[in-house]
């Protein structure tokens, strides 16, 4: 097995790849203050995004450009090609489903608070 490292110039926010007619687009999105997550979309050159995929949350911008650099060299190892000078055309929809990370990390998050008074013994 082939390992590939994509090791373009950083700072490293958003990357298009490209094999043939389809499209991916790599994208670092906040979902929180310090806390960032992966988004991935694919589809057609010349269509809308037709798969999605989010990874996350990392605690650190650092963390979330490694695991891009790691996504676009297994990416690179399916003969896909880095297209640094490409423009992202659906940052639109990437923004949206961070948003929804956002939305999703908010409503599991709970307050809680335990007292070691209130339990039942075991037995």
């Amino acid at each position: 097995m082939k390992l590939h490292y994509f090791h373009g110039r950083g700072p490293l926010r958003a990357l298009v790849m490209v094999r043939e007619l389809r499209r991916v687009e790599l994208f670092i999105k906040p979902v929180g203050e310090d806390i960032w997550a992966l988004v991935a979309l694919s589809g057609s050159v010349d269509g809308q995004p037709e798969k999605h995929r989010c990874q996350g949350p990392y605690r650190s911008i650092a963390q979330a450009e490694a695991v891009l650099r790691s996504v676009a060299g297994a990416l690179m190892g399916q003969d896909y090609q880095p297209q640094p000078n490409d423009y992202v055309v659906w940052s639109v929809m990437a923004q949206r489903l961070a948003r929804t990370i956002r939305t999703d990390r908010d409503a599991s998050a709970g307050k809680f608070h335990f007292d070691p008074d209130q339990y039942e013994p075991i037995g």
